[in-house]
């Protein structure tokens, strides 16, 4: 190997396609950015407040920051570049950052998916749909820990992150397993939500719109396939840093794309789509959830004052008046059962009932501070 400057080019040749590789995956890492932005401040300003699966967003691109990173070090140690114009040190710099940007794309991969996953545990009421967001769930993480174990441990040990010199797996055995699994993955994440889709009660237009929105995957599913392609054409041990290239390019696009399905649900037409339907029931069962309370009788109650099965329990809770500060205005709630509730929770089949036997009292009291002085 020869020892030669390994700046960064920002022009492509035949030998040296290391600009490619930069330019295509910080523009793919710009454009998740943005739909990432604009996710969040739809959801913020359509429910102020952000959820569990916004947050797995924002971890993917943080983990698709850091791959890009990872790849860009790589081209500035010869990634691009054919094998034996490179120094010991450069194909070392590139073996560790490719490494790196492998394992990162995998742990991005898994929080896109699982932010889609979260999305419709919390919007679908129907137990069969949910069952399926856990079973989606752990295959997901099924396949992202075992793709990370092969990958960190691909090569033996202590240089195995060293895919030329040193024992390693089969790479194309490693990719065409990280690759099928994760076609499966997507294909499932395109069929539930039509299965949730299609049985919502409203018009076939909105229903398409909608669908179309997590269609999108497809995009995914495609550079996967692209991924695949490039995956076989890498020869083991030899000219690595050029031959790897387009998978580099590749790998950036599937795992842009994953991030950027994941926010296309909260593109405004899909929101204008489900004004007065998945995202306000959302809303509700967030907020049900928050107090403790079921929604549209999916659940039992959880409140507190049902936890006796006899006797009266009051639960007090106080309301102060933001408009004048000198005053003060409680309130006190006092939810009552009867002295039979053994009986009630046995008896009760339906929500009608419990509605009926339960008796609500509301008393409201106001008492004035002291005058202001001037």
């Amino acid at each position: 190997m020869n020892s030669t400057d390994t700046h960064v080019s920002l022009k492509d040749s035949p030998d040296n396609h290391g600009a490619v590789v930069n330019i295509v995956s910080w523009f793919l890492l710009i454009c998740s950015s943005l739909l990432t932005l604009t996710r969040l401040g739809t959801k913020y300003g359509v429910s102020k407040a952000f959820h569990v699966d916004d947050g797995f967003v924002v971890v993917s691109l943080i983990l698709s920051i850091g791959q890009t990173v990872a790849i860009s070090i790589g081209v500035a140690n010869g990634l691009g570049r054919h094998l034996d114009t490179l120094s010991s040190d450069n194909v070392i710099a590139f073996q560790k950052s490719y490494y790196a940007a492998n394992v990162l794309f995998i742990a991005s991969q898994a929080f896109a998916k699982v932010a889609v996953i979260f999305f419709f545990r919390v919007i679908t009421p129907i137990d069969f749909h949910r069952t399926l967001t856990w079973l989606l769930t752990g295959t997901t993480l099924a396949w992202t820990f075992s793709s990370i174990l092969t990958l960190l441990f691909q090569c033996d040990t202590p240089r195995v992150w060293d895919a030329i010199t040193n024992e390693c797996i089969d790479q194309r055995a490693i990719w065409n397993y990280i690759n099928a699994v994760n076609i499966i993955l997507d294909i499932c994440l395109i069929w539930l939500p039509f299965t949730v889709v299609w049985e919502l009660k409203t018009k076939l237009k909105r229903k398409l719109v909608v669908m179309s929105c997590f269609a999108t995957r497809i995009l995914t599913i495609a550079a996967i396939g692209w991924q695949v392609f490039e995956s076989q054409k890498i020869p083991n041990h030899q000219d690595l840093t050029f031959t790897y290239w387009p998978l580099a390019v590749a790998t950036s696009l599937v795992q842009s794309l994953g991030i950027m399905t994941a926010c296309a649900p909260y593109m405004k037409p899909f929101l204008d789509s489900l004004e007065s339907g998945l995202i306000r029931s959302d809303d509700i069962r967030r907020r049900a959830n928050a107090t403790g309370k079921s929604v549209a009788g999916y659940g039992r109650q959880n409140d507190s004052s049902f936890a006796s099965h006899s006797g009266t329990r009051a639960s007090p809770n106080e309301l102060r008046d933001l408009g004048n500060p000198h005053s003060t205005v409680t309130a006190s709630i006092t939810v009552k059962k009867p002295e039979n509730g053994g009986d009630w929770e046995t008896g009760s089949h339906s929500s009608q009932v419990k509605l009926i036997k339960q008796v609500k009292t509301w008393r409201v009291t106001s008492s004035p501070g002291p005058a202001r002085e001037d």
